[in-house]
């Protein structure tokens, strides 16, 4: 029968067989060969465009790093010039302080507004300790409201004097102030509200006592109250009110009676100053705005 092929069928049949095996070859092994390049090819790609950015990423990473250092630096600052040395890492340490620190800052603060040579500051700073139970001390911050404030000048010296927070020795949050009367004789009245951030090893404050309640031998801050300036506080044991401290609702003496009733109800145990007259006149909240006030002087 093969003889009976001729020389052209013999050529037919090699060019077919050579086109299957051709084509097994492609399907076999070039097509996947040519997927598995395209898919690294993808990835080189991907990869290059990665190693592009590598750099910028570098830069951002080394930005980053030198922008918490300099806020670790600013709070640093900040801490030492706002902020009373009260340690969370032992607590009965921390009690001392918290229990000290109300007459201190109450002391500093009426210092810092004694200075505004060019309004006339009507009251005083009160301010209570927070509790008398180590295990519940403030953490991570105490916030302590002072209740409502009022200055007697113009118009410019009373946003000065406002203004002038932002410098205070302590952090004070001013805020709501309201002008009454007429210039120069103008009323300014706004709220404040003091921020202390106590500090800790680690961030962490140290364990709690074994029994709540108040330190050892402490049981006579039962009847402390707020301390105010020029105040000070019964001793250890011996119960009772506060002796020697000015009475905080009435104006500082010299001050000018402005005419009206005393308003009751301001927070941080102080009675409101006098309201002078006239019509109200709202104005900004100043002297930090939102949130921490003046941080970035600092």
């Amino acid at each position: 029968m093969l003889s009976k092929l001729t020389l052209q069928n013999v050529v037919v049949i090699g060019i077919v067989v050579a086109v299957v095996i051709a084509s097994g070859i492609f399907f076999v092994l070039i097509r996947p060969t040519q997927a598995e390049i395209k898919n690294l090819d993808t990835q080189i790609e991907a990869a290059s465009q990665r190693a592009a950015q590598l750099p910028a990423a570098k830069k951002q990473l080394e930005d980053a790093k030198k922008e918490v250092e300099e806020a670790r630096l600013k709070w640093a600052r900040y801490e030492r010039s706002k902020m009373p040395d009260i340690d969370m890492t032992d607590r009965l340490k921390a009690a001392l302080a918290y229990w000290k620190e109300p007459e201190r800052t109450a002391k500093v603060l009426q210092d810092f507004v004694s200075r505004s040579q060019d309004v006339i500051f009507l009251g005083g700073f009160a301010i209570g300790i927070p509790t008398t139970d180590p295990n519940q001390l403030p953490w991570p911050i105490w916030i302590v409201p002072l209740g409502t404030f009022q200055v007697q000048g113009d118009f410019e010296s009373i946003l000065r004097h406002v203004e002038r927070w932002n410098n205070a020795p302590r952090l004070v949050l001013v805020d709501g102030l309201q002008l009454s009367g007429v210039s120069p004789q103008l009323i300014g009245q706004y709220t404040a509200t003091l921020f202390i951030l106590p500090r800790a090893k680690n961030d962490q404050p140290g364990a709690t006592l074994p029994s709540a309640g108040g330190a050892p031998g402490m049981g006579g801050f039962a009847g402390m109250g707020a301390m105010g300036f020029g105040g000070r506080m019964t001793a250890p044991g011996m119960p009772g009110p506060m002796m020697g401290a000015p009475t905080m609702g009435a104006p500082m003496m010299g001050a000018p009676t402005m005419g009206s009733p005393m308003v009751p109800g301001a927070p941080g145990g102080m009675s409101r100053p006098p309201v002078g007259g006239g019509a109200g006149v709202t104005g900004p909240a100043l002297g930090g705005g939102a949130g921490v006030p003046g941080v970035e002087e600092y």
